[in-house]
């Protein structure tokens, strides 16, 4: 029996993984034994698919933050401009990733070269505008916050993503998801007009989860709000703003530090979310020095 093409290996891998963030079942055993994954539990999924990092293109890449919005439409008509039904979750990384795996596939059975290089266009496009635009960002938050399981699927799918960036070349140009989008404008005034850019991560570049917050608390000593993000935040912000902004800072430092280390490989995209990481540490760090003798926002 003739074993797969390497394309072909390469579509059934993206297809598992995407297949590996729903929810565990008989086949979701199989595929992670089968790409050498743990097996990971109900619980496991909950907490990383539910409870941190949801896997919906539109949060990160939205400008406010949540499910759909122009984002979820844009992706829903990348879908329509291949003729293809638009599922439910277009914007759900399982949905992506199977897509891109049927772009591949198509690619690789098309014998016709004018054909060939259209459906590599089109996963060019996949690839650039709505993959490495937030999963590079996504898989760096689940390798903070993830179970063991998914921190493992994290680095399968960086490194599927790196590998097939290669194969294409780097963006020439920031997807449209990443233009003219707002950067944090907070002057000091409103503090929930600061928590809606705060969890919004392409606006700071950064992503804010509530395992970050526990931390942002045991690092501050601060007290933990039970509920959502935004009470979570809340509440460190109304206790401390300095200590909370400073914690704040450092983040975006450190993410800064991180999108620049992927610059080499995802070119302006990379590029982007490391300047608007630091672009909102500068911000964040300028308001925390003007706390010090202000008020906290209400």
């Amino acid at each position: 029996m003739n074993s797969p093409s390497p394309t072909r290996t390469r579509a059934e891998l993206f297809r598992a993984l995407g297949v590996l963030a729903e929810p565990p079942g008989t086949e979701q055993a199989r595929l992670a034994a089968l790409v050498g994954l743990p097996v990971p539990s109900r619980s496991d999924w909950t907490e990383a698919f539910m409870v941190q990092l949801p896997p919906h293109a539109s949060i990160y890449l939205g400008f406010e933050g949540m499910l759909g919005g122009e984002t979820a439409d844009r992706v829903a008509g990348f879908w329509r401009a291949l003729r293809l039904r638009v599922p439910a979750d277009s914007d759900h990384v399982t949905a992506l990733l199977g897509l891109y795996a049927t772009l591949l596939e198509a690619e690789a059975d098309e014998s016709a070269p004018a054909r060939r290089l259209l459906w590599r266009e089109a996963r060019t496009a996949l690839l650039h505008e709505h993959l490495l635009s937030w999963l590079l960002v996504y898989t760096a938050a689940m390798d903070d916050v993830g179970p063991a399981p998914y921190r493992r699927w994290a680095s399968l799918l960086r490194e599927a993503l790196s590998a097939e960036t290669i194969d294409i070349g780097a963006p020439s140009r920031l997807p449209m998801h990443l233009r003219d989008v707002p950067a944090l404008s907070w002057t000091g005034e409103g503090l929930d007009t600061l928590l809606d850019e705060l969890l919004a991560p392409v606006r700071t570049g950064f992503v804010v989860t509530r395992a970050h917050l526990a931390a942002a608390a045991r690092r501050t000593s601060l007290g933990l709000r039970v509920g959502d993000r935004r009470r979570m935040l809340r509440g460190l912000l109304e206790q401390d703003p300095p200590a909370a902004l400073g914690w704040l800072a450092e983040q975006a430092t450190a993410w800064s530090a991180r999108h620049a280390a992927d610059e080499y490989l995802a070119g302006p995209v990379a590029a982007y979310w490391a300047e608007r990481a630091a672009a909102t540490q500068a911000a964040l760090a300028a308001s925390t020095s003007e706390y010090q003798h202000a008020e906290p926002p209400r």
